[in-house]
């Protein structure tokens, strides 16, 4: 399976749509002077996942990659979604370490990532935590977002709104933000919550659906028997 992982690369390159990173990235890498910024995390983010989105967001910041850093991770998850084949490779935990890095190694030499890109997801092998890659990813999304004043807010209900109800939500939603904030609108439509909505924006959590008040329901009833 690794000599199978390793292949992927050689389509990798034809997939990827990121820009070219020149051969010297190395040296390019140290010699270039970034403009100094606020290196830390805009926001506060949760969980393992929040810690490895801050940790990348630290670094990335320091080599003025913000955005490189985010369309490569992209990058790099899409391709588990085209195949299956490397997506078991990257979160099986029965691969040895010292067989897993190395395979990985190949495989982003072909998407010609950033030094700041391929040190963080060598950690995340070393450490067993690329099975968090999409979680983090999503987290450094809201960090890199939060440092332009953007505010990201997740929107799901079981149907997809009328533009009228989406924009009344909207407009409650930014009644939460600080000036300056501008609010970035994801919808989401999943039936499983039967009614009512779900809202995800910053580190808030706002679920207002008919199976979560079903959820409490059955739980006052089972502490009731």
């Amino acid at each position: 399976m690794l000599r199978a992982a390793a292949g992927l690369a050689c389509r990798a390159r034809s997939n990827t749509k990121l820009p070219q990173i020149c051969a010297s990235a190395a040296r390019g890498y140290a010699a270039e002077s970034a403009p100094e910024q606020d290196t830390t995390p805009p926001i506060t983010v949760h969980g393992i996942p929040g810690r490895y989105a801050s940790a990348l967001y630290t670094s990335a910041a320091k080599a003025g990659k913000l955005e490189a850093v985010q369309e490569e991770l992209v990058e790099v998850y899409n391709l588990t979604g085209d195949s299956p084949e490397f997506e078991q490779f990257l979160y099986d935990p029965s691969i040895p370490k010292n067989k897993k890095v190395p395979a990985l190694n190949a495989i982003l030499d072909k998407m010609e990532v950033s030094d700041v890109t391929r040190h963080f997801l060598e950690v995340l092998a070393r450490n067993n935590r690329l099975k968090h890659l999409l979680n983090i990813s999503d987290l450094y999304d809201d960090l890199v977002a939060a440092s332009k004043g953007e505010v990201r807010a997740k929107i799901t209900t079981a149907q997809e709104l009328e533009p009228e109800e989406l924009e009344d939500i909207k407009a409650s939603l930014k009644e939460l933000l600080k000036p300056g904030e501008n609010l970035l609108v994801e919808q989401m439509v999943d039936p499983r919550i039967m009614g009512g909505m779900v809202v995800d924006i910053g580190d808030k959590h706002i679920d207002m659906s008919i199976s979560s008040r079903v959820k409490k329901i059955q739980q006052l009833v089972m502490q009731t028997v």
